[in-house]
């Protein structure tokens, strides 16, 4: 299991953790709001390549982020803006909802990395960096799951 942290306010050493594995519940819209505007740590960052597969470059990239930046970040042990802690939610969400979809992790995860035609050829993670990409994901999840219409 993974987690990913960032401060739970102030100048305390608390911090305020995601604990994430394949069996953990998506988050509701309350916590994750909670959890984005506390700040994920940049050290997440391992640990959710580690969950999703994929190496360090590629976690930068569907975070829309610089490899620099990044190892700046995790250099300084800052959190990540905001709009790549929402990502990292994201990501999380879509994998765990194709870990639901999919017989296996192997299948689900495979899927999240191989172009879709219905993503304009970019894969489910690529398709994610946006609100609007990350909903056609789901979607298409969602229609593959009942065999609704996408």
């Amino acid at each position: 299991m993974a987690s990913i942290e960032g401060p739970a306010g102030g100048s305390t050493a608390k911090t305020h953790r995601l604990a994430f594995d394949k069996k953990t519940q998506m988050l509701n819209n309350q916590s994750a709001l909670h959890l984005i505007k506390r700040g994920i740590s940049s050290k997440a960052l391992a640990p959710l390549g580690d969950f999703l597969g994929i190496g360090r470059g590629q976690v930068a990239e569907y975070l829309d982020m610089d490899r620099t930046t990044v190892a700046r970040h995790v250099a300084k042990d800052q959190d990540l803006p905001m709009h790549s802690a929402e990502n990292v939610l994201r990501l999380i969400e879509i994998a765990k909802m194709a870990n639901d979809v999919f017989a296996t992790d192997n299948e689900a995860f495979d899927w999240l990395r191989k172009p879709h035609p219905m993503l304009d050829g970019d894969n489910p993670f690529q398709a994610a960096k946006t609100s609007f990409g990350a909903q056609r994901v789901k979607d298409i999840l969602v229609a593959t799951k009942y065999g609704g219409v996408v």
